[in-house]
């Protein structure tokens, strides 16, 4: 079972949210913020087992009848607040009627906690109605608002919650944690990167993303001449599934390059081709921001709907035209 002492690193309040659940001095509302798998969720189910834990000693024990339930996601008093089925947003509706509910008294624990995995998809209407409810919380309730977008909430339900801020862990702690949790270190160590530290999002890396990432390496930096751009992007370009990883992970690989030709780390063992790493010595730091620069000019043909073989056309011509100002 992960404790609390797993999400040290991740955020410097996880030693007062511990103490504060375990001792119940908990306040009624927190918001959760930060990168997507930084571990706010399962933070906020450790505080959900150790607020209803009748174990003896340190809270959570993660043994006891109600700890299990809240793992299972069985516990009477736990409710998760997310969009109806068919729906992006979460409805005044759906707030109105979960408000209703837990203003009973509770099943089975004195205390009733409502998780909140997507706050910001709370409509205008919604978050005014949890406004109401925040500005006279029910006895014995904890809140917990989730979000990656901190800026879609209200600033009068901000300043009503105990703001928590996660962020990504070094690459290096990422790796220790991964190995921790099992992974080969070479695994781990490629993981990390492609996840730029986010320990969930590492886990959630499946394999065909990690084989991609050595097979759009070693195509899109064998791109030595204009002449062969056409035959790369013919690779790609009606693999309209698997486009929008492609650009991901060329723009993770050239945040890795540009590190490589700063000095400050290493391509080997990094999941990438040997082409990348050959581009990351050839050419110097200069050609690194300039590609870098290309992908994010991509991004936005893309978003002006822009053909994907168009945007991807122009990175590779890049990266001919940088391979074309130093031998080779």
């Amino acid at each position: 079972m992960l404790s609390f002492e797993d999400f040290k690193g991740q955020s410097a309040h996880i030693g007062q949210l511990h103490g504060d659940f375990a001792g119940r001095t908990f306040v009624h509302a927190y918001l959760l913020c930060g990168p997507k798998g930084t571990g706010k969720r399962s933070v906020a189910r450790l505080c959900a087992m150790a607020a209803v834990c009748r174990g003896e000693g340190t809270r959570p024990c993660g043994q006891c009848g109600p700890c299990r339930r809240i793992l299972s996601d069985t516990h009477p008093d736990l409710h998760t607040i997310l969009p109806e089925k068919g729906k992006q947003t979460i409805g005044v509706n759906v707030l109105r009627d979960v408000l209703a509910e837990v203003g009973v008294k509770s099943f089975e624990a004195s205390t009733k906690v409502l998780v909140f995995p997507e706050a910001e998809r709370m409509t205008p209407a919604a978050q005014n109605c949890l406004l109401k409810t925040l500005e006279e919380p029910p006895q014995d309730t904890v809140f917990f608002l989730i979000t990656e977008q901190p800026g879609s909430m209200l600033p009068t339900i901000v300043s009503r919650c105990r703001v928590i801020r996660f962020h990504p862990l070094s690459l290096e702690d990422c790796e220790k944690r991964l190995i921790a949790l099992g992974l080969a270190p070479m695994d781990a160590k490629r993981r990390a990167r492609m996840a730029e530290g986010c320990v969930g999002q590492a886990l959630a890396i499946g394999e065909e993303r990690l084989a991609l990432m050595e097979k759009v390496t070693g195509d899109v930096f064998s791109v030595h001449r204009s002449g062969d751009v056409l035959s790369v992007v013919n690779l790609y370009k009606d693999d309209k599934e698997r486009q929008k990883m492609v650009m991901d992970l060329l723009e993770s690989a050239v945040r890795d390059i540009l590190l490589a030709q700063a000095g400050r780390t290493s391509l080997e063992d990094g999941g990438y081709a040997r082409e990348a790493a050959s581009y990351a010595r050839t050419v110097p730091l200069s050609g690194g921001l300039a590609l870098a620069s290309q992908i994010t000019r991509a991004r936005m043909m893309l978003a002006s709907n822009v053909s994907f073989a168009a945007a991807f056309e122009s990175v590779l011509l890049k990266i001919s035209e940088e391979y074309a100002k130093w031998p080779w």
